[in-house]
């Protein structure tokens, strides 16, 4: 029955018929940020946009460079790239995480192309099944979805969407996992940003 709500709620996440039901937070830093509601439960899901004057195949080939990601990302402690299919891999991650013990998590991660809008896609699913075993040192995350569209626009640059749905497995108030959610959604991107220009001056 678990595996049967998780994968209802990480539905309820991609599902574009909510879309109106997003509320405007504010803006930091250039990055425009919304949340929503998903379904019953008390998980909200985060959009984040942005403008980038890096091509959108540029800032791909920074997202897909899972191996540097170490480098730059803010709370990463590690990550490590268990298979490699191309358009797809299996990554396993530590995550430091403010106020609460650490997180780990297996994610499988997949790469699209749409020829005709020239938009690329990545989408990150949580895979807590497979991977290393389950550590005392690290709380598994079970349900998690990220989402990258990388949509081209007219003077060259990319039109950034940024979209994270995760339960982080804590009894933290909403109000706290809110807002460490919105602040690590917000430096991972303009991470991905920096990272994208400085390699594409």
């Amino acid at each position: 029955m678990r595996g049967h709500a998780v994968a209802l709620l990480l539905l309820a996440c991609v599902s574009q018929a909510g879309d109106g039901e997003w509320e405007r937070l504010g803006e930091r830093e250039g990055i425009v940020i919304e949340r929503r509601s998903v379904g019953p439960s008390s998980i909200r899901e985060l959009r984040l946009t942005a403008r980038s004057p890096v091509p959108p195949v540029a800032l791909m080939a920074t997202i897909w460079r899972h191996d540097e990601y170490a480098r730059f990302l803010p709370h990463l402690k590690r990550l490590d790239v268990l298979r490699d299919e191309g358009d797809a891999k299996l990554i396993y991650e530590q995550i430091r995480v403010p106020l609460v013990k650490d997180r780990d998590l297996t994610v499988r991660v997949t790469r699209s192309f749409s020829p005709d809008t020239g938009t690329y896609e990545v989408a990150s699913l949580a895979v807590p099944n497979e991977g290393p075993p389950e550590s005392r040192d690290y709380v598994r995350v079970r349900t998690s979805l990220t989402r990258w569209s990388l949509a081209p626009v007219p003077d060259g640059g990319t039109a950034v969407t940024y979209r994270i749905c995760t339960d982080a497995g804590t009894r933290l108030p909403a109000w706290i996992l809110d807002r460490i959610q919105r602040d690590a959604g917000v430096k991972i991107l303009r991470a991905m940003l920096d990272r994208a220009r400085e390699k594409n001056p």
